[in-house]
Order: C-alpha cells, then structure tokens, then sequence
C-alpha cells in the first residue's frame, strides 16, 4: 500500500511538472476543443502510472463508444501514442532530474509494463536509450558541480580584492 503511494506520488509530481495542469495547451490544435478531451486527458495523468491504462479503461470511465474515443485523439495520432508520448516524457523528465535512479525502477513507475517495451519506445522516440540518457544527465550534473567539490582543500587566505587591492585589476578582469 505504500508502495502503490509512493509511486502515484512521483508520477503526478513529473505530470505535474509536465504542465498537468493545462491539459488544453498539451492538445491544442489551434482548433476548438470537446470539453471531453480535457476531462479524459486529466483522467489519463492520473492514472499514468498504471499499467493498465489503455482505451478500454478510458472508455469505461466515460461510457465512450471506441469510435468516438478514436476520434477525440485522432488529431494526437491515437490514444495509445498519447499515452505512450506522455509516459516517455515523464521517464524523460525524471532521469533529467534524478540520473542516479534506475531505469528499470523508473519504466514501471510510469507505466510501461515490460523493460523491451520501454528501451524500445525511448529509442524510438528520443533516438536514444534511457541508458545512454541517463549518462548524459550524469555528466551534466557533473559538470554543473561547482569546481570547489573537486579541488583539494587549501588552506585559508585573505580573499583576492583584499591582497591585490591597489595593485590594479586582477589577471581575467575585464
């Protein structure tokens, strides 16, 4: 029960982040919506973390006939490539943040229900794998790191403007 918790909790925090909360900018065409759209569209980031999640359970939730659900997402390429496309950006997304995490870890939580299936669809749609993701993240946050967690310790001196001062500009000052 935790478990199942914790989870929802990392999902909707990326879903969120993703801008959950203006589904009609995520949509939008430039034409004019069906107010069904956004209601479902809500209802599939809340249960983006659900394996389960799929045109049925969309359509038993809004007593939809199969037909008109395509049609509503038709302009989106489908409702399983929506569902696909939201649930990679959200992996995307959260290795970004967290690159320590594990991959395998992450694709369950946003509900991808097998490894290949995951490793398959970023590849396809990123063009690379959420390995070789994970290691670019990785060293970007490396790289952010300020230089003083990587120097030796020195000992403690008088800050330079107060050595150099009156001695001119210090060598790199413009």
């Amino acid at each position: 029960m935790s478990f199942h918790h914790t989870s929802t909790s990392v999902v909707h925090a990326l879903a969120d982040d993703l801008g959950t909360h203006r589904p009609h900018q995520r949509i939008c065409n430039g034409s004019a919506l069906d107010p069904r759209l956004l209601r479902i569209v809500d209802f599939i980031d809340i249960h983006l973390g659900e394996c389960d999640l799929d045109e049925r359970m969309i359509r038993d939730a809004f007593a939809l006939s199969r037909p008109t659900l395509y049609r509503l997402f038709q302009p989106q390429g489908g409702v399983a490539r929506y569902i696909r496309t939201r649930r990679l950006w959200l992996a995307h997304r959260h290795l970004d943040r967290d690159p320590g995490c594990s991959v395998t870890w992450l694709l369950y939580e946003v509900g991808f229900a097998s490894e290949r299936q995951f490793q398959r669809a970023f590849l396809a749609h990123f063009g690379m794998s959420p390995a070789t993701w994970r290691q670019c993240c990785r060293r970007r946050a490396q790289a952010l790191q300020p230089e003083r967690a990587h120097r030796p310790l020195r000992k403690k001196v008088a800050p330079a403007h107060i050595l150099h001062a009156g001695a001119g500009p210090l060598p790199g000052d413009a």
